[in-house]
């Protein structure tokens, strides 16, 4: 990689809803865009609930090398990871069991891919709006295999503070309609900012772009902050300019509003 410090400012955006259209695909004007901020001196990173397994496409197409993904517990950089966190297995055990009541299934993340303990019908649906395949099912594999990111799959945004009740050392956020994002406490996209800055050793601005509740620590961190127009009202509340809505040319509009595009 280049001199990092070359650069002036880093961007870090989030994906679906933000970077990406209404089928979780990227417009050409959004691929041309990230091309063009980085020859103005902003180098792009992708900042994600997702897993790194799932951006070679995305990655491809705008040459970005970067992405905190599954919200800042796994963070990769020239296709090597640079941080990483496990979500202890004794804390996967704990949320389990809180489901049980709810019956409500868990989607398990780590270096490869993912899995269920159980395929439901908010499953389907919560892989269906990313425009994702559906996952394998393995009831106890996270006994064996490392564990990164957790997605409870339910509709309810009530059991947010259910779950944080009941697994205290975890961090739960409805992300989708049909999951929750769920993190070891101390981490989200924000930590994930400062970790990229503190392994490369970079001094300058960020940029930070997103539209959903897991984008609050990742807008929080950044130096100039970005919602779309799309955003959850929380979003909207912590930022410095709420661009157009993800598909009515919302990140362009937003390159223009800070003068890298």
């Amino acid at each position: 990689m280049e001199n990092i410090n070359d650069y002036k400012a880093l961007a870090f955006f989030d994906l679906d809803g933000t970077l990406l259209n209404s089928q979780s695909q990227l417009d050409d004007e959004v691929v041309r865009a990230i091309h063009k901020i980085r020859e103005n001196g902003v180098l792009p990173f992708i900042a994600t609930g997702r897993g790194h397994f799932e951006l070679d496409s995305i990655m491809a197409q705008t040459g970005i090398t970067g992405a905190i993904a599954m919200n800042g517990q796994y963070i990769i950089l020239d296709g090597k990871p640079i941080y990483k966190e496990e979500i202890p297995t004794s804390s996967v055990e704990k949320l389990l069991s809180a489901t049980k009541p709810y019956q409500e299934a868990l989607s398990f993340y780590d270096s490869k891919g993912y899995w269920l303990n159980e395929m439901t019908d908010f499953a389907r649906r919560a892989y269906d709006y990313t425009h994702a395949s559906l996952p394998s099912v393995n009831p106890t594999r996270f006994l064996t295999n490392e564990v990164n990111m957790l997605l409870v799959l339910t509709d309810q945004l009530s059991r947010v503070d259910y779950y944080k009740e009941k697994v205290p050392e975890l961090n739960f956020f409805m992300n989708s309609l049909w999951s929750i994002d769920v993190t070891n406490a101390s981490t989200n996209k924000g930590t994930g900012i400062h970790h990229v800055s503190d392994v490369l050793g970079f001094k300058g601005e960020t940029f930070a772009f997103g539209d959903g509740r897991n984008d609050l620590h990742l807008l929080a961190a950044a130096d100039h902050k970005t919602a779309m127009g799309n955003a959850v009202p929380e979003l909207k509340a912590i930022a410095d300019f709420v661009s157009t809505p993800n598909t009515d040319h919302g990140i362009v509009n937003a390159f223009k509003h800070w003068g890298i595009l």
